[in-house]
């Protein structure tokens, strides 16, 4: 094997190498992709909860503040002194459960925002690692149409030290075979004959010139 040929195998043996880490390097990617949509799908069920949670929170904090008027016109309005403080006493804990109410709908209000956020985050670097991916597949598959033709074209030397020893190998096949032709007497005597008839008419006519 000459240098040349070593260098070519140890430059395909590099080049399988490098595909080789490509396919890993992808595989790699690929399960970062999955879990950073798993994670965005989490994160918009959560928003959903969120959401839901916000709609309820809203629809008892409209009820509680309209218990916290309602108690404290009965406390007012009513004449009995005893029923008049529980109305008093049942207004100031519906405003307690106003402010509770308002604190949880502040809290779900900024996860709600985070979420949202996070799922754009999420979204935006989804759509990076899957251009990033689609780019290295592109620059890959180029690649690998190169190392292809680095394969087609490796061997031609050899081929055509087979194809020569091929076509001369074939040749001395011809030559044996045109030399080996059986003797024809019978076909040589009538060539000889024709040959003669031709010369001696080929004579007469040079002395009739003559004469």
């Amino acid at each position: 094997m000459n240098r040349m040929q070593r260098w070519k195998m140890s430059v395909t043996g590099w080049v399988d190498g490098v595909l080789a880490q490509i396919e890993n390097h992808e595989a790699t990617v690929s399960s970062a992709i999955g879990r950073v949509r798993q994670a965005a799908a989490r994160a918009r069920v959560q928003l959903k909860r969120v959401e839901r949670d916000q709609r309820q929170l809203r629809q008892s904090l409209l009820e509680e503040e309209a218990a916290v008027g309602a108690w404290l016109r009965r406390a007012k309005e009513t004449a009995d002194e005893d029923k008049a403080l529980e109305c008093l006493r049942r207004h100031k804990a519906s405003a307690r459960r106003v402010q509770a109410l308002q604190d949880r709908l502040e809290e779900h209000e900024r996860s709600h925002k985070e979420l949202s956020e996070g799922i754009r985050m999420l979204n935006e670097r989804l759509g990076e690692l899957n251009e990033r991916r689609n780019l290295m597949r592109t620059r890959q598959s180029r690649a690998e149409a190169a190392h292809g033709m680095v394969h087609a074209n490796r061997p031609m030397g050899d081929l055509e030290d087979v194809f020569e020893r091929w076509e001369a190998r074939v040749g001395e096949i011809e030559i044996a075979s045109e030399c080996e032709q059986p003797f024809d007497s019978f076909e040589a005597e009538l060539v000889g004959a024709e040959e003669d008839a031709a010369l001696l008419a080929e004579l007469e006519e040079l002395r009739r010139e003559e004469s």
